[in-house]
């Protein structure tokens, strides 16, 4: 396999372009971070230790940026709403802008509302269902990007109707690393095997594995080797990071996810963009030297499902952790099997971003016509040649439901070639 296929396969299995260089660069700075005495700590004995650590990174934060009001996304999810007790703590509930956005049913969705019901007067939710798609304001977008990094299609592009649009230049909040750092990327296991840790990341971080295997088991090629980005060896001693950690938070965590979250580091930018830019972007906690230094020098068993984490958030707001008290609540019991095929469809892929490409690919007209000219486009480029995107087209307008994550990686894969970002031949 060529080197430009192998990118484009790099992408359409891990939905970023992960290198080597990168990794060992990042490992680097763990192993330092780790022995480095000055860097202060919590223990787990003190859930409020946590507590007013977090409190005091983000009040350093709002302190350096001149900031008095943010606004936030809630969700249902530990990381969100962690984030609304520390923003309490810091700014209090009048200078908090919450929004919720997704799509009507969605669970996550629906909740969020009566998480915040306690501690804040107003928190918006935003339909996005009803959205609209535009190829060049997101080629546009991946195209600002710094060299060698990708995007991917994410939620909506720009919104019909949106209550929290007058407070859109509001700097923001946002978890990244929260659920890395506490635990919930270990998936219950550790791993003392270096291989055996290495295959659980390859497996586990094949992106856009498609949902139903009725049109394709894979959209990969069988000559395609996911593993070539890994070392045989580890970066770190394990009794220093674990190995689990190690692929993670080198791999997924800083070339994936953090792309998601700017600003970018003078290193991304690489004189690619202003440096005025470096003061955009979201503020984020989790990342903050001294939490993740915290969470990954703490015993095996407090990470493992996330167990001092969830102790904390419960202990420390109880208000907003409600479904940990009382989890037989009704509100937290699984949804009833779909009795009938719009109900499967309306279920499908809720937990992607909150985006249901399914249902947006039967319901919305303009997202319908923008993913269809992608994928022909992409047909018309026979790059993929193991597959036939024009096929998949016709199957999606017979039956769309689970495949939702094929929608998202065709797509991606033509605005990326559109952006620069992937070859447009091999």
């Amino acid at each position: 396999m060529n080197d430009r296929l192998r990118l484009i396969c790099d992408y359409m299995h891990y939905s970023c372009l992960p290198r080597l260089d990168r990794a060992q660069d990042k490992a680097a700075w763990y192993g330092n971070l780790l022995v480095d005495p000055d860097v202060p700590t919590f223990g787990t004995a003190d859930t409020g230790a946590a507590r007013v650590m977090a409190a005091r990174i983000l009040g350093e934060q709002v302190a350096a940026r001149g900031i008095d009001r943010i606004r936030m996304g809630v969700t249902a999810g530990l990381d969100s709403r962690g984030l609304l007790g520390i923003a309490l703590d810091v700014l209090g509930p009048d200078r908090i802008v919450a929004f919720t956005s997704g799509q009507p049913g969605n669970r996550d969705r629906e909740l969020a509302r009566y998480y915040t019901e306690a501690v804040l007067s107003e928190h918006s939710i935003v339909e996005t269902q009803s959205g609209t798609y535009d190829t060049d304001a997101i080629v546009r977008a991946f195209s600002n990007r710094p060299p060698g990094f990708v995007g991917t299609l994410i939620g909506i592009s720009k919104r019909t109707s949106t209550p929290v649009k007058n407070v859109g230049k509001l700097p923001s909040i946002a978890g990244y690393l929260g659920d890395a750092i506490s635990g919930k990327r270990l998936h219950g296991r550790i791993h003392t095997d270096w291989q055996e840790a290495c295959a659980a990341f390859v497996r586990k971080n094949d992106i856009y594995r498609p949902a139903s295997k009725r049109v394709l088991a894979s959209l990969l090629p069988a000559a395609y080797d996911p593993y070539h980005i890994l070392p045989a060896k580890p970066f770190l001693p394990a009794e220093l990071m674990g190995y689990d950690d190690q692929v993670d938070l080198c791999y997924r965590q800083h070339q994936r996810i953090r792309l998601s979250f700017k600003p970018y580091s003078p290193e991304e930018i690489g004189g690619h963009q202003p440096a005025a830019k470096l003061n955009l972007g979201k503020i984020t906690i989790y990342d903050d030297p001294r939490i993740q230094k915290s969470y990954l020098q703490m015993p095996q068993e407090e990470r493992l499902n996330q167990r001092f984490y969830k102790r904390m958030m419960l202990e420390q707001w109880p208000q907003i952790f409600r479904d940990l008290v009382s989890p037989d609540d009704p509100r937290w019991a699984p949804e009833p099997p779909p009795a009938t095929q719009q109900e499967k469809l309306a279920r499908s892929a809720r937990s992607a971003g909150h985006t249901n490409w399914e249902m947006l690919w039967a319901e919305n007209p303009n997202f319908n016509t923008f993913a269809r000219t992608l994928m022909l486009s992409l047909a018309g480029r026979r790059l993929l040649h193991w597959l036939d995107p024009a096929g998949i087209v016709e199957e999606l307008d017979r039956d769309p439901l689970g495949l939702g994550k094929i929608i998202v990686c065709l797509c991606s894969v033509e605005l990326n070639i559109r952006a620069g970002r992937l070859p447009d031949a091999v």
